[in-house]
């Protein structure tokens, strides 16, 4: 019986190879007619293969260059075929499911010479595994490594460079618009699930830049979720953001993963993490009409939250929301354990000079980050602060028109401090292109991008922002980061810092830069990750690991429960030794 079906596959596919007419498919849409709860080893190693074939194929094959095929619903046809087999089986069935797309030309020579390429990053996708012949067999290896030289001139309709609208620009990281959401899928069978995993993974492995820098070897994830997915319907979400966590990369928060899991309620009480301690930074910080008013102060500490201690909900955050770095899983944590999924009340239990004690606190629909950056002392685009020392606020930059009011305010200082705790506008980019960068500066950044013809090869590029040849500020500048500076936040540190009276402080930064690219997994399940690697023209890099930092400075509790911004008393202090030195 399953040579006569895979005869019918095989024959269902060399047919539409030839013209443009879609292959017809049976309905797939709510069902892949695979599933499973549980998998034995040899049927894992099966799977294992067939997800790196797979994916392999999906972007390597000219024949995805059009509608033709879809590439879902060839792996469900697969599925029933490839998992209970004997290896040699599924080594005669791969190949042939390969040639159904028909014949292509190849261009070796092209690929040779960008491999010889200076420009090709050196962390690259291993592809070796394509030669083992004692895993895969001579034949499909040998399909396989031809495919690598086909010729992709026409591109492929799952993975293309991303436009964005509204700068009418074309940028280099992917794009994974091709892909179908399956919005419909309440609880995905394990074909659809296995769908999941090998999507995603195979995304990662060969269009992610920063897939060097995860804690978790690439290699152990697709073996991992293949098993993990095969439990009983009602875990596809919390094992899907479990696996996206595994990139270590605060972009992957795109979609709402904290909200997902955890609630869009939440207390309405504004918490940070100050010498490892949970904090109440602002008692109740969200006007809400409630009966129930907790009663918080400035400085209380948060213990547990419904009986659970505050270490329980770190964990929550470091299993299944991605994060770069400490900083960004204390941020995170700081959220997502005031969140429920019920509109209810929640039990806390906090400690107030050493008196531990309850209180139930009401919750407010907050579908948004709730972060305490804001509520530092400045909120105007730009400040005089005592003694000629300027303020910008970045994040308040609305207009270029404030651009010539702010470069005759630089004037009558003597130091500049720039608030990069927040996610600046911008518009801030032309301000410090022309009164803050140097005309000199050659290079700002260092940027790693994919090849979308040779999957899993990377190059990498040094690029300066323009600048203008005006006159530059040449007095001290202090820039301030911490967990809140991300992405083009970190960017603009990055380009700041060529000013060579350029002070960077604070504490490390979110680590997670380079245009992000999104997707889309089964089930509306959105993600992204950082589709450009990011460093200093030096090699210095700033994924995972945030920008250069001159002097740590963190806020303390005495200072909280005093109201004071620490940060921008070192950053006033700073400017008058260098004051006073000149």
């Amino acid at each position: 019986m399953k040579k006569i079906v895979v005869f019918l596959l095989l024959v269902s596919n060399f047919f539409p190879s030839g013209c443009t007419r879609p292959k017809q498919y049976a309905d797939y849409s709510r069902h892949s007619g695979f599933d499973r709860t549980e998998i034995d080893s040899a049927t894992l190693r099966n799977l294992e293969v067939l997800g790196r074939v797979w994916g392999f194929v999906k972007y390597h094959h000219p024949a995805f260059s059009d509608d033709r095929y879809d590439l879902d619903f060839e792996l469900f046809e697969l599925l029933p075929l490839i998992a209970d087999t004997a290896p040699a089986a599924r080594n005669e069935i791969l190949p042939q499911w390969i040639d159904g797309f028909g014949r292509y030309k190849t261009t070796p020579e092209k690929y040779e010479k960008i491999l010889a390429s200076d420009s090709v990053f050196e962390h690259r996708t291993d592809i070796g595994w394509i030669r083992d012949t004692a895993t895969l067999g001579r034949e499909l290896s040998e399909r396989l490594v031809r495919l690598r030289s086909a010729d992709r001139t026409a591109g492929n309709r799952y993975v293309s460079q991303t436009y964005y609208e509204t700068y009418d620009q074309w940028s280099p990281n992917p794009c994974f618009d091709g892909e179908k959401p399956y919005y419909d899928l309440s609880n995905p069978d394990y074909g659809y699930r296995l769908l999941t995993v090998f999507r995603f993974w195979n995304m990662v492995e060969y269009f992610f830049p920063s897939k060097y820098l995860t804690d978790k070897d690439w290699n152990d994830v697709l073996p991992e979720y293949i098993r993990r997915m095969a439990h009983p319907t009602g875990s596809y979400l919390r094992e899907t953001r479990r696996m996206i966590a595994e990139l270590d990369d605060n972009h992957a928060q795109y979609g709402g993963g904290i909200f997902e899991l955890f609630g869009r309620y939440r207390v309405p009480l504004n918490t940070g993490f100050v010498e490892g301690r949970l904090i109440v930074v602002t008692p109740d910080t969200v006007p809400v009409k409630s009966e129930r008013k907790a009663p918080f102060q400035v400085g209380d500490e948060i213990v547990a939250v419904e009986d659970k201690p505050v270490e329980y909900y770190m964990a929550q955050t470091r299993e299944f929301i991605s994060c770069s770095n400490e900083n960004d899983v204390l941020a995170a944590t700081a959220d997502q354990i005031l969140r429920t999924k019920e509109n209810r009340p929640l039990s806390i239990r906090y400690r107030r000079d050493g008196v531990t004690k309850d209180t139930l606190a009401d919750v407010t629909k907050m579908p948004g980050h709730f972060g305490w950056n804001y509520l530092w002392k400045y909120h105007k685009t730009f400040s005089m602060l005592e003694d000629s020392i300027g303020y910008i606020c970045p994040n308040k930059l609305s207009k270029k028109e404030e651009i010539p009011e702010i470069s005759n305010g630089l004037k009558k200082n003597r130091g500049l401090i720039i608030d990069l705790r927040y996610y600046p506008s911008q518009d801030f980019n032309e301000f410090v292109s022309q009164y803050i960068v140097p005309d000199s500066v050659k290079y700002t950044v260092r940027f790693t991008y994919p090849d979308l013809a040779l999957p899993g090869v990377f190059y990498a590029r040094d690029y300066s922002y323009p600048t203008y040849k005006t006159e530059k500020y040449n007095a001290p500048i202090i820039i301030m980061v911490n967990e809140g500076t991300q992405s083009y936040g970190e960017t603009s540190v990055q380009k700041i810092q060529n000013n060579p009276y350029t002070i960077t402080i604070g504490s490390q930064s979110a680590g997670a830069n380079g245009n992000i690219s999104k997707f889309t997994l089964p089930r509306g399940i959105l993600g992204a990750f950082s589709g450009l690697g990011w460093y200093y023209p030096d090699g210095w890099v700033v994924n995972r690991q945030g920008v250069k930092i001159d002097h740590e400075i963190r806020p303390t509790l005495e200072g909280i429960r005093d109201g004071r911004d620490e940060m921008l008393e070192a950053a006033l202090s700073l400017i008058e030794e260098k004051t006073e030195e000149e």
